[in-house]
């Protein structure tokens, strides 16, 4: 009897550390891949995006209509930071990040002209821009107009979307930022109104350009 004890001893110990080991890994949940991005356009218009990974991420980005950038888990150290060009096609933009770690997806779209293209467009006000999202899940937004336009931001409930509004006027102040707080529904949208006459019209047209929308899992 004395002999057989040590065995079922052993087989306690065994078990025990099993179940220990499986009850850590069931409350340690799975690590973020994405920490944090930042969507930029500049004042030549190029759009590009910049990205910070944990130092175990592999990054794969496949150029197609929606542009995903898939991120997984690695045994190995990788760089952390990141940055992919892109370009407006048929005044669209759309980046997907899908993190294979969690299952979780963050879409991306832009509406914008093409600068390249457009002649006298919506940019004679917007002079560049970029959007953070940071790591305690707020948006910071950058941007900067172009001389003697006046800028108001304001939140529109109709439209569940912050609204920048752009106008001509005398102002010295060409710089600005703002934090922005996800919504419950973990949808950001945003828009830059320009308000300017078209053609011959004795009334202001409000155009809608650029606009971002962010889609967060």
């Amino acid at each position: 009897m004395y002999k057989i004890a040590p065995f079922f001893l052993l087989l306690t110990i065994v078990f025990t550390s099993c179940s220990s080991n499986q009850v850590e890994t069931l409350s340690n949940p799975q690590e973020k891949l994405l920490q944090s991005y930042t969507l930029k356009r500049d004042v030549n218009g190029a759009y590009s995006i910049d990205f910070n990974t944990t130092n175990n991420t592999d990054v794969v980005t496949v150029k197609n209509k929606s542009n995903d950038i898939i991120l997984s888990e690695v045994n190995r150290k990788t760089a952390s930071n990141h940055s992919n060009k892109f370009s407006i096609e048929n005044d669209q933009l759309k980046i997907g990040f899908l993190d294979e770690n969690r299952g979780k997806r963050t879409r991306i779209s832009v509406e914008d002209d093409n600068i390249t293209l457009a002649k006298g467009g919506v940019t004679e006000f917007l002079n560049s821009y970029n959007i953070t999202k940071k790591e305690d899940g707020t948006f910071l937004l950058n941007f900067k107009v172009n001389d003697n336009v006046t800028t108001t931001f304001v939140y529109n409930e109709d439209k569940q979307a912050y609204e920048v509004h752009l106008s001509n006027g005398k102002s010295k102040q060409k710089n600005f930022s703002r934090t922005i707080n996800t919504p419950s529904a973990n949808l950001i949208r945003l828009d830059f109104v320009n308000h300017k006459y078209s053609g011959r019209s004795t009334q202001l047209a409000s155009i809608r350009k650029p606009r971002v929308e962010i889609i967060v899992d």
